[in-house]
């Protein structure tokens, strides 16, 4: 009967003899491809850019805003006689007459006078309290527009001047628009109903998106904004503390 434990014995030994001789081009094919896996995975790192940012309302408001004129049906003024000397979509300039009001009891007239140019839009009230009411609105064309950005006191000191701003408005939605930049161009040293409140310099002179879409500049528009606080890439972001030291 055959000797099995010589056998086995010579088995393993042959086995031993295969793993232990791995080719030398193995392990240097082998140590390249890590190597390379490993560079490239920082390159990689290195051009992903990872943004800290931080959310905030927007109120963008045009340099000049309407005015208007508010004619109330009262038992006070049931004797005033009112005449309309302006129509929808009418230009004016300063001085010109919107309307005139005349007073049957005393035999006199008063005019109401623009201070400021504009398009003229005439409404009614704007509830059921009001439906009698009349409003004569002059909306001046305006070339700017003031933009102000609310946020809160989670990470408001990380907040600086000259930091990117990315604005969303509601009026005019991002992915058919695009959205606007800015920068921040000055922030307020104290807080407005328990927010901070900050003021930011769009790219254009002109409202003009990121899909290079003109927006017509409205009296008040709202919207959200996003403040990019760094734009550190991943491996700034694993490494950089240890640089830093």
């Amino acid at each position: 009967m055959p000797d099995t434990s010589q056998i086995v014995e010579i088995r393993s030994n042959e086995m031993d003899e295969i793993v232990g001789n791995i080719p030398p081009w193995v392990i240097r094919w082998g140590i390249t491809v890590l190597f390379t896996v490993a560079v490239l995975g920082l390159v990689i790192s290195n051009i992903i850019r990872y943004p800290d940012t931080l959310r905030a309302t927007v109120l963008m408001q045009a340099e000049n805003q309407p005015g208007k004129v508010t004619i109330r049906r009262t038992d006070e003024n049931a004797n005033f006689k009112f005449h309309f000397l302006v129509r929808n979509g009418d230009e004016v300039l300063p001085g010109d007459t919107l309307l005139t009001r005349f007073d049957p009891k005393e035999k006199k007239s008063y005019y109401t006078i623009t201070p400021m140019s504009g398009k003229i839009y005439v409404s009614k009230g704007i509830d059921e309290k009001n439906t009698l009411d009349q409003i004569i609105w002059v909306v001046p064309k305006s070339s700017k527009a003031e933009v102000k950005i609310r946020y809160s006191n989670k990470g408001a000191g990380n907040v600086k001047v000259g930091q990117l701003v990315k604005i969303e408005l509601s009026d005019f939605p991002v992915n058919e628009y695009g959205y606007l930049e800015g920068t921040i161009a000055s922030i307020m040293p104290v807080q407005i109903e328990g927010d901070h409140q900050a003021y930011v310099q769009l790219k254009d002179q002109k409202i003009v998106t990121s899909d290079r879409k003109e927006i017509p500049i409205l009296p008040v528009m709202e919207g959200s904004a996003e403040i990019l606080l760094s734009d550190r890439s991943i491996f700034q972001r694993i490494f950089g503390s240890m640089f830093s030291r």
